[in-house]
């Protein structure tokens, strides 16, 4: 085989082996993506954030660090922005839309002072928390417990708009009526000061009826609409049981008809 002849089948062999290098792995990622199900194995893997999406694109799930984790909230397609500086992961309904999520985090100071916490909570359609599961700590003393809320049946981004020029008076005046913001119905759990408690509120978050249990006393404390306790019934520091009437003006009174 004279020179060029060589050259010429070295040329020829250069470009098939050109075309298979460039060919081969489109020819495998088009092979991958047309098995989209098929199972894929990690025996670890380290992610700064993971969304889970349908097919169609929309999110249902997001895990992320506190870098990438999303700020504020977008309802009805309006974003209401906030700052979030934990990590943890959200959950998102057929819209899109968030409608729960778990936060914590946790740390100590120089001087040693323990900051933490973890929060897990659902929230209502268009709205915010109705369940949350809490764990605080500040200052060497911690609480924790479960909370319900009531939250309106608008939409979150609604009532910013509607009470956007409203005045304090006015919005305070919506939340009593349930009409801005969360009610707190019912809180069981701990207290900063050691307690065991469950507390009751109607639907304007006033407080209806308190039971607190402690190593000093166990008592149940029942509230007029005002929110004065006008019937404590219970078990004192002494170990002697009790039964005590009030009226409007938190003064001792006779139970009605005596």
């Amino acid at each position: 085989m004279n020179p060029i002849e060589k050259l010429s089948r070295d040329v020829t062999f250069l470009k098939a082996y050109a075309l298979a290098a460039t060919l081969l792995p489109a020819v495998l990622l088009l092979a991958s993506a047309g098995r989209p199900d098929k199972p894929v194995h990690f025996g670890e893997v380290s992610v700064e954030r993971l969304n889970l999406v349908e097919r169609d694109g929309t999110v249902k799930m997001i895990m992320a660090n506190q870098a990438r984790f999303p700020q504020g909230v977008t309802i009805d397609g309006k974003h209401l922005a906030f700052k979030r500086t934990h990590p943890g992961m959200l959950f998102y309904n057929a819209k899109g839309e968030e409608c729960g999520g778990l936060i914590f985090d946790g740390n100590r100071d120089k001087d040693g002072k323990v900051s933490a916490g973890g929060h897990f909570s659902l929230d209502r359609f268009g709205q915010d928390q109705v369940i949350a599961l809490n764990y605080q700590e500040q200052g060497g003393s911690y609480k924790a417990g479960l909370t319900f809320n009531d939250a309106p049946e608008a939409s979150m981004t609604a009532l910013e708009e509607k009470y956007k020029d409203a005045t304090p008076e006015q919005q305070q005046q919506a939340r009593k009526a349930g009409q801005l913001g969360l009610q707190t119905r019912l809180y069981v759990g701990t207290t900063a000061g050691r307690s065991s408690a469950m507390i009751m509120a109607d639907q304007r978050g006033e407080t209806r009826m308190m039971l607190v249990a402690n190593t000093a006393q166990s008592t149940l404390d029942f509230k007029d609409r005002q929110g004065h306790t006008r019937l404590t019934i219970g078990v004192d520091s002494t170990n002697q049981p009790v039964l005590r009437f009030f009226d409007a003006n938190g003064q001792p009174a006779k139970p009605a008809g005596q």
